[in-house]
């Protein structure tokens, strides 16, 4: 079923700068629609070139570019005898013994992660979806409680102005009924402010209207390590074990051979000689510098084993928590039925006793207050059931879908 968005709701909406003629989402929709607008979510996106231009790097002939000298030298000043020198070098930088395996290792890892990351980004999101559409429902729950409170207040008046033009009621009593009407409009004003303020924070966060929808069917509980939050954390400690493994390998700086090719003369008058030569670039390690950028890689491997372990604790409280909660919304939504159920068939009794003359009026606008409370308590506690299963979901680590 598909809630008609209110005027006063198309108004707000156009006062903060958005278009009125937006497409409504539930829960679904909305998600999607926020994971297209997601920065973050964008951010991960782009930093994938960077990695799958890593991983292709490790697949060049070279770590880096080669270069090219080129020299000439000369006896011009102060005099000149006739000494000519031209000189040019080419040079390659070279792999170090297991360099590229290493380097490959670690951006593949590091693919790795960044999905990871991108499924627990994306887990987060649904979490902030899930907690806005539902306190859109729950504003709705209230809303719909407040408009009943308010057709039956309006329908008492009627009766009861009826009656007084009659002479058989009291005008105290119409006086009671118009006061009770003021007040549940009064609550009926505020739940629509409520639901026009949720409306808007959905439509911030996903660019499309709330609207209703199926409520999220329990999922299955995840396999070991398939949650997002723990795959992520785990995947984020493999990239750091194999950032580690390239650290060590890469114990200096890259060696050089160079080909360099001389074409000279020592004096005006004397023959042309040309040399060939080929040399080579040994860099030494430093130890110092390597043991601080291992320790900075170590660091970094401890960190996503210690997530690694907050994560799967966290995790599993989070199911329990969850699980906890649902019941418990369960069981507040049976005595709801319960309760409002009970006061429906007195304020049916009280509303027969005081048309005989037994009641006074006062009881009836209690008894109907005390359940249009009851009503909205009905409401809101089977969105809260819908909720609270959505939050189990959540805490499966699945998507709404």
């Amino acid at each position: 079923m598909v809630v008609t968005i209110p005027r006063c709701l198309l108004a707000c909406a156009a006062a903060l700068g958005i278009a009125a003629g937006a497409a409504a989402a539930d829960l679904r929709e909305g998600f999607a629609a926020a994971g297209a607008l997601s920065p973050r979510l964008q951010a991960l996106a782009a930093e994938r070139s960077v990695l799958l231009a890593r991983r292709e790097r490790s697949e060049a002939l070279t770590p880096g570019a080669p270069f090219v000298l080129a020299g000439y030298r000369s006896d011009r000043l102060p005099g000149d005898r006739g000494l000519r020198e031209y000189e040019g070098e080419v040079g390659l930088p070279l792999w170090l013994p297991g360099e590229t395996r290493a380097l490959r290792a670690a951006a593949v890892a590091q693919l790795a992660a960044l999905d990871a990351a991108v499924a627990r980004e994306r887990l987060l999101l649904a979490g902030e979806v899930r907690a806005g559409w539902w306190a859109w429902q729950d504003a709705v729950a209230a809303r719909r409680a407040a408009q009943g409170r308010v057709a039956q207040a309006r329908a008492l008046e009627r009766d009861l102005g009826r009656q007084v033009a009659g002479g058989l009621a009291p005008e105290a009593d119409r006086l009671a009924v118009a006061a009770a009407l003021r007040e549940a409009e009064t609550a009926l004003r505020i739940a629509e402010r409520a639901v026009r303020q949720e409306a808007v924070a959905f439509r911030a966060l996903t660019g499309r209207l709330p609207s209703d929808g199926p409520a999220e069917a329990e999922a299955a509980p995840p396999g070991e390590g398939a949650d997002p939050r723990i795959a992520a954390a785990r995947a984020a400690e493999a990239a750091g074990r194999a950032a580690e493994g390239l650290v060590r390998l890469r114990d200096r700086a890259n060696p050089e051979v160079v080909l360099q090719f001389r074409h000279e003369r020592d004096a005006r008058g004397e023959p042309w000689g040309s040399r060939l030569a080929v040399l080579f670039t040994i860099p030494l390690g430093h130890p110092p510098l390597q043991r601080e950028r291992l320790a900075a890689a170590q660091a970094v491997t401890t960190a996503g084993t210690a997530a690694a372990l907050a994560s799967a604790r966290a995790v599993a409280g989070g199911i329990a928590l969850a699980r906890e909660n649902r019941d418990a919304a369960g069981a507040v939504l049976h005595a709801a039925g319960q309760r409002q159920a009970a006061l429906a068939e007195q304020a049916a009794l009280y509303e027969a006793g005081w048309r005989a003359g037994e009641l006074p009026l006062i009881e009836v606008i209690r008894v109907r207050t005390a359940l249009a409370e009851a009503e909205a308590a009905r409401l809101r506690a089977r969105v809260a059931l819908g909720r609270a299963g959505s939050a189990l979901n959540h805490a499966f680590g699945v998507e709404p879908r």
